[in-house]
Formats: C-alpha cells, structure tokens, sequence
C-alpha cells in the first residue's frame, strides 16, 4: 500500500486532518475480500467472533455479506441484535457463566454452546428446552502465538474431556433435544493450514465416539477460529488453498469462527509523534496513543508493524512509546524506523483486531474515534470519547 492511503484512494491525512489522531481506520474492501476468501476456501458456514472487532458498522456490513456471529456475552449479543442479526444466526459460546449470562440468552432466542455439563444443568433449571444444542470440546491438541491463547489441556480452562462431553450429550438426548453440534476452539492466530487439518480430524474423531456412545447423530461441525495473520514482515500468510479439503470432510455441516481472520489487517492504527527525546544511547519516539488503545504488546509481547506516513529516508533504532503513566507503555522497541520528528505520522499495522475491543480509559484517556473506507468513500463509524465519557454512569453518594 502507499504508506498514506487506505482503500486505493482514502488518504490518511485528509482522515487525520478532519477527524484528529490518534485515529482508527478501517478498510471494508479488505473485510469483504477476506470473509469471500475464507468461506470460498472451506466451504464453511462463518460466524464472524465478535470480540476481535465489535464495531456496529462492521457487524452490519458482515451481516449483510451472510455471515452469523459468534458471540461471547450478553453485551456482544446485545450488539449482534442492534446490527441486525437474527437471533438463529448467533452462537452464545462462554465460560463459567452467570445465571444471568445464561438467562440473557434464552430470553434472547441464541443458539448456546455449553462450556460443560454444569452450565448446561444451569441452563435447564431455568426451563431451557433447547432444540438445538452445541457442546464444546477439549481435543487436547492446540496451538497458540503465546502460552495463554493455547485453549487446550489441563491447564485451560475452556471446553470439556471426551468422558465429560459424553455425559452432557447423553443429557441433552435425555432431555428431548433433536439437533447436536459440537466445537472446539484450540488456539489462535495459525498460519500453519496443517493444524487445522488435525483440528478437523480430531474433531470428527470425538463426534464419531461420542455418536457410537450416546446414540445421537452430530449435524454440526464448528471448529473454532485461530485462523491467522501475519503481523511480522517476512511471515508466510495461512495458506488457504490448502484448507479446501475441509469441503465435505465431515457428515454434517461445516462451521468456524474466524475474527481477526477477517478484520485484523484491515485495520490502521494512525498517530502523531508527540515529541523525539535522546535519552543515553536509546531514542524515545513518543506518540498520542497508548497501550490504553492497544494493549497487545505490553500483554502478549505482540508485534505490531509499524510505517511512517512521511519521514526522513535515513534509519534509527528507536522505541515508540506512548503517554501512559507506565514504563512498559512501549508500542515497539529497538525497531527501525525512518528517522521522524514531531508531527510526523506513523501508521501501525493488523489493527482491525483486537485493539479497540481491548482498550481502556485507563490515565483518563478517552478511546479514539473509528472510521469506515468502502469503494472510495468513508464516514465516521465512531465518534472519539469526549471527557465527559469519562463519568458516564457516575454519581457521588449524597453522604459523601
């Protein structure tokens, strides 16, 4: 891409200018091209994962592309509802829910997909009569950029063990339900297409056992998310020619749940250098956005790419960091950049996915605005929090 365009045409200073930084744009063109391409090459049913990007213009703009939705709480069915999805085309998949998570859901009309047997007992002693019912489990086998988004093992506590699932099924055919699907989810951001091909094995292996031992026919196959993107320059995209055998691999349907798949390099993260200070032998590039914003880094130890909208042609080794009150408040260190100065912009890549959806007002930061780019045109989609957000929701007792 030309460092300061979006969507072949959208210029980033023209978007600074009009609506400030920091700034979060997104290209609905690459959206779509990515959702085609994903659901062209498995064959799937997709239901896009809410908690990679909640934004309601892109939750509408999936919907209207045929994708349902995987949904993780009572707020992201809220959202899901609010942009128009039909409540059977949102799969309510937790973990050690509420009795109020699981009410909202059934008042709701969502499909669930029960993390145990125990949540499943809570939901019938609220008089859910389910026809349809999803159970997830542990295949024990998973992959993860980093050991906390490996969902597989004793050590997580997502899904259930074979025996354990074998139970819940036989309750839920106790019970009268007529249609059974099955998940697992076992790791995050793959860009190895073999995975998934153990994935889908195992997968099948445990609903044949399950369908030998209880006597029920699984119809519904949903294996998950994790599908990956490259964040590091040099990193081989997943390649998706080789997920085509997962067209008619199983005896029922096909689902997954691709979130940053979808919307995470279609995101740009734009900022303005605040200030350049030389501190002993490193140089500190400061910029108006913060691991309030963008927390994967300090989290994860994520790497996020990062360009100069303008700049110097000559390198330096420099740390990006950001005005939070915090010193592991580093968006990049030891990365070689263009040499800048204040004022300049710098565009940090794969910022459709978990950013906005992770950020806070922690330092009474208020969020950034989001824009739209489509087909040479865009709109705001957000607006920036004003500092009255801040209080939203506040009161002070009357003894105080």
């Amino acid at each position: 891409m030309d460092n300061c365009v979006v969507g072949n045409s959208i210029s980033l200073t023209e978007l600074v200018n009009k609506f400030g930084t920091p700034l979060i744009v997104y290209d609905l063109g690459r959206v779509e091209e990515n959702y085609k391409a994903i659901k062209e090459a498995t064959g799937a049913r997709v239901l896009y994962s809410i908690k990679a990007n909640p934004n309601l213009a892109i939750l509408t703009f999936l919907r209207k592309l045929g994708s349902g939705v995987d949904a993780a709480s009572p707020g992201e069915i809220f959202l899901a509802l609010k942009a128009g999805f039909e409540p059977g085309n949102i799969l309510y998949t937790g973990a050690f829910r509420s009795l109020d998570d699981i009410k909202y859901g059934i008042d709701a009309g969502v499909l669930f997909n029960f993390d145990s047997r125990r949540e499943f007992e809570r939901a019938l002693s609220l008089g859910y009569r389910p026809r349809t019912v999803f159970f997830r489990v542990d295949l024990g086998y998973g992959r993860g950029f980093v050991p906390g988004v490996t969902l597989a093992g004793e050590e997580s506590k997502f899904g259930m063990f074979l025996n354990d699932a074998i139970d819940a099924y036989s309750l839920a055919k106790s019970i009268g339900v007529e249609e059974f699907g099955i998940h697992a989810m076992m790791g995050s951001n793959v860009l190895d297409a073999e995975y998934f091909i153990r994935i889908a094995e195992l997968l099948r292996e445990h609903a044949e056992f399950i369908e030998d031992r209880v006597g029920v026919r699984i119809k519904y196959f949903d294996m998950g998310g994790g599908f990956g993107i490259p964040y590091r320059p040099g990193e081989k995209p997943l390649d998706l020619s080789k997920l085509s055998v997962l067209r008619n691999f199983f005896p029922g349907e096909l689902w997954i749940e691709p979130g940053r798949f979808i919307v995470g390099d279609a995101g740009y993260l734009v900022t303005r250098v605040t200030e350049v200070k030389r501190k002993g032998s490193r140089t500190f590039v400061g910029v108006d956005v913060g691991m309030n914003v963008l927390i994967r880094p300090m989290l994860y130890g994520a790497y996020h790419h990062i360009i100069t909208c303008g700049g110097g042609e000559e390198q330096e080794v420099v740390d990006v960091v950001g005005p939070i009150c915090e010193n592991t408040d580093k968006l990049a260190i030891n990365r070689e950049l263009p040499r800048v100065r204040e004022g300049d912009l710098l565009i940090i890549l794969n910022a459709g996915a978990y950013v906005y959806s992770m950020s806070s007002n922690y330092n009474g930061r208020p969020r950034p605005a989001e824009v739209i780019v489509y087909k040479g045109e865009y709109g705001i989609a957000r607006f920036r929090e004003p500092l009255d957000s801040l209080i939203a929701g506040q009161v002070i007792p009357n003894f105080i």
